[in-house]
């Protein structure tokens, strides 16, 4: 049978269907395609996260995402506190006025949001956000990764690192199962300009993760490498200060932070900077994983993040926005996205797939 025609049938089967958990074994007999991807050591069942945000922060959400067919999340960033509750970053814990969608120029029809707000990391206090993620790890499976994403003290250069809310925090998530960790260098710190010198900002990604490492030994540790204006060379100098500290990876990239808008900025011109950044950086250290996200919203664009060297790709803001185009799947928007990424018959990723090995063989 004609690959694209069988494709087309698996498509209009899982319109109305759940997606079952083991996709990427149907996947790999029906198509002939293996869809399965890492994170660092983990397995995953295929390369789709939900990155971390307002669609990570409760047991129902984490439940609707496994179950909708990505192949797992990172929970939004708690902000460290040390054994007595003290937590530098305080100020970062904060709810948003305003969360809205906006549009590339280009994007005529509107099917790729682009969120605005203004809102800081995740707004509970330690042990409110401990009984969160212990209600969350029990969902971790043998193809479903939860990481757990952590942003604490940044000091000035003239200024020591207050250990232990990196170290305690850690601890704490460790203990209830939490393998994976990401440190979210916030991009609002663009607003911190004393703090937003070369030195200072390659210092932290050296130190954060020798830091977290005294909490556990057999964690591994993706910082999320901050998009700034200080050119490629610099995105490049930060990434190789986190190899020099033991991360294991990294994350390309957070969203570009922009005065004009009050807050931080993504679509398709991060998308661009981005897969730039995973090129080079796999060029000069092609064994650092890399996870990709950044204006993602079919198949092409996740095909050009594998492309580039991601190892898998996270995804907010398609799942977060106001899409003007209705999605042809019934359900939640998990449900929904999930099944644009992957099943459009000719922008998802399983078409970019088959069109690949169709131009391969005919080469």
């Amino acid at each position: 049978m004609n690959d694209f025609r069988h494709l087309q049938e698996l498509s209009n089967y899982y319109l109305s269907k759940d997606i079952p958990e083991n996709l990427s074994d149907i996947i790999q007999k029906e198509l002939g395609l293996n869809i399965k991807a890492n994170y660092g050591d983990f397995v995953l069942r295929n390369c789709l996260l939900v990155a971390p945000g307002q669609m990570t922060t409760s047991f129902q959400q984490i439940q609707m995402i496994k179950k909708s067919g990505f192949a797992g999340c990172v929970l939004k960033s708690v902000i460290a506190e040390d054994s007595t509750g003290r937590c530098s970053m305080i100020k970062f814990r904060k709810k948003p006025t305003y969360v809205k969608t906006v549009y590339d120029s280009q994007d005529i029809e509107g099917i790729f949001p682009i969120i605005h707000w203004d809102g800081g990391l995740d707004i509970r206090n330690l042990d409110d956000y401990i009984k969160f993620a212990d209600s969350a790890v029990k969902l971790i499976s043998d193809n479903f990764l939860i990481a757990a994403s952590i942003l604490g003290h940044l000091p000035s250069m003239d200024e020591n690192f207050i250990e232990e809310e990196w170290i305690y925090t850690t601890q704490k998530l460790c203990n209830l199962g939490y393998k994976v960790f990401e440190v979210d260098f916030c991009p609002f710190l663009k607003e911190e300009d004393q703090l937003m010198n070369k030195k200072t900002i390659l210092r932290w990604y050296e130190y954060v993760p020798l830091i977290m490492r005294k909490a556990c030994k057999n964690i591994q540790i993706f910082p999320k490498i901050m998009n700034l204006d200080y050119g490629m060379d610099f995105q490049i100098k930060m990434i190789e200060a986190s190899i020099v500290g033991g991360a294991d990876g990294v994350i390309i990239g957070n969203r570009i932070y922009r005065k004009e808008y009050g807050c931080a900025h993504g679509g398709r011109s991060l998308r661009e900077r981005n897969l730039q950044q995973i090129k080079i950086i796999k060029d000069k250290h092609s064994e650092i994983h890399i996870s990709g996200t950044g204006g993602i919203y079919t198949g092409r664009h996740i095909m050009d993040y594998i492309k580039s060297g991601a190892e898998n790709i996270q995804v907010l803001s398609y799942l977060m926005g106001k899409v003007k185009k209705p999605f042809i799947k019934k359900g939640n928007r998990f449900q929904q996205v999930f099944y644009q990424l992957m099943f459009d018959i000719e922008d998802g990723f399983l078409a970019c797939l088959l069109k690949q090995r169709r131009y391969y063989e005919n080469s």
